[in-house]
């Protein structure tokens, strides 16, 4: 058995004083909330064998909604007196979002709109929160499903969501464990990656965390140059033409951007 373990923390820089009040338990709860949803269809009956033979047996999704409606939608809460983390198991286990407590201010982008278009493997993805990707390489085909999920109350008081699923081409499982502690202003994501078949298989992992993005943004990412989408070798932050492009009002050009930057291992990466 071929068993991989990765362990991120995300962590909400806040300044909070609290004054003259008790400080709550932490808490985990589940709950439907109703949110404007633009649906995607049902499933194309034939399998992605010709599409794309890496994500047989998987079916795609070809038809997607141009009107919302509201939907009801699973939500897990996890909740300490200085942030409140969301997960929704129904749509690939993503964390849909997170507040500082101390001024409702989202350090993890919620998307309160669930519009659904063909970006990932199998076709529908939606904006905001943290994705978890495992397997072949793009979106992963869970990512607008629903996936496995489980909650806990740890021996150390903290509180924890399980969500995973597996991955059908590979038949490789994924877990990750959401974790808030009572008195952190921050959250923890510990992953775990398993191959229980006999075979090697495809191993590519990465994890997407959205932001609010203004016009005053600036991104820090350690490193010396980027690549492109297609593998390019850039420098980075400043370009060619004397751009920092790690100011987000500099990137007035082109289309959209992709930066995956390299050059520098260090433990931190923020905005």
């Amino acid at each position: 058995m071929k068993q991989f373990n990765i362990n991120f923390q995300i962590i909400a820089l806040l300044s909070i004083f609290v004054i003259g009040c008790d400080k709550m338990d932490v808490s985990i709860s589940e709950e439907t909330r109703s949110i404007k949803t633009y649906p995607f269809s049902d499933p194309n009956p034939i399998p992605m064998l010709v599409k794309d033979s890496r994500l047989y047996p998987y079916h795609s999704f070809d038809g997607y909604s141009h009107e919302g409606k509201p939907q009801e939608w699973k939500v897990l809460k996890l909740e300490n007196s200085f942030i409140e983390v969301t997960v929704l198991p129904e749509v690939g286990g993503k964390v849909w979002g997170a507040i500082d407590k101390s001024n409702g201010e989202e350090f993890i982008y919620r998307n309160e709109v669930m519009k659904f278009r063909n970006i990932a493997l199998r076709g529908p993805w939606t904006s905001g929160g943290i994705e978890f990707n495992f397997g072949v390489i793009g979106h992963t085909p869970s990512t607008a499903t629903p996936v496995d999920y489980t909650t806990r109350t740890n021996l150390d008081g903290s509180v924890s969501v399980f969500v995973g699923a597996m991955d059908l081409p590979s038949r490789t499982h994924w877990r990750v464990e959401i974790n808030l502690k009572k008195d952190r202003s921050n959250f923890e994501t510990t992953a775990l990656w398993y191959n229980p078949t006999p075979h090697t298989q495809p191993y590519y992992n990465w994890m997407t965390a959205a932001a609010f993005a203004r016009d005053d943004l600036e991104v820090a990412f350690p490193g010396n140059q980027y690549l492109k989408h297609g593998g390019e070798v850039k420098s980075w932050p400043v370009d060619n033409k004397g751009r920092d492009l790690s100011f987000y009002d500099n990137n007035r050009f082109e289309g959209h951007k992709s930066y995956h930057v390299v050059g520098e291992q260090k433990d931190f990466f923020g905005g």
